[in-house]
């Protein structure tokens, strides 16, 4: 599971149990926050990685850029527990969780290019990956990328 202090994980999960949460019960947890109390909290925060589970939920884009960018300049690392495959772009390490098992799991990098495995579990690809792997297809590009306005910026160069 978490093995490395350096990363930041994503758990990809629709179904995520009270035993697998356990696993998690010496980081403090946040669940449902506002985003402004998230910030509160996340200003004064005293230790080192925090769990969230499905926190960002119904927040805007810029909201949670806001949010990695405090934890970024705080030197917090997070395990983030969600069912949208596009919060798996925050992270450095996924794992895919079908509610008994750990499925996929590895970098970034290496677990979004399982579309196939994460299409069969009932996710897609997040839309920046999916729309490079397309793109590679017309020699456009010939990586994948994980971040809009990276792809963008080499779009227009």
């Amino acid at each position: 599971m978490i093995s490395n202090e350096e990363y930041n994980y994503v758990i990809l999960s629709n179904d995520i149990d009270k035993v697998f949460l356990a696993k998690y019960s010496e980081y403090p947890m946040i669940d449902n926050i506002s985003f402004s109390e998230l910030r509160s909290k996340l200003e004064f925060n005293t230790t080192k990685r925090i769990v969230f589970n499905n926190t960002f939920y119904g927040y805007r884009e810029d909201e949670i850029k806001e949010i990695m960018e405090l934890l970024k300049k705080q030197n917090i690392k997070f395990v983030l527990i969600t069912s949208n495959v596009e919060e798996a772009l925050y992270g450095d390490y996924i794992l895919v969780y079908d509610g008994k098992n750990i499925v996929l799991e590895g970098l970034k990098e290496v677990v979004l290019k399982e579309e196939k495995k994460l299409k069969h579990l009932g996710y897609g690809l997040p839309f920046v990956v999916d729309l490079s792997i397309q793109l590679t297809y017309y020699d456009v590009f010939d990586k994948v990328y994980f971040d809009i306005d990276n792809m963008i910026g080499d779009l227009w160069n």
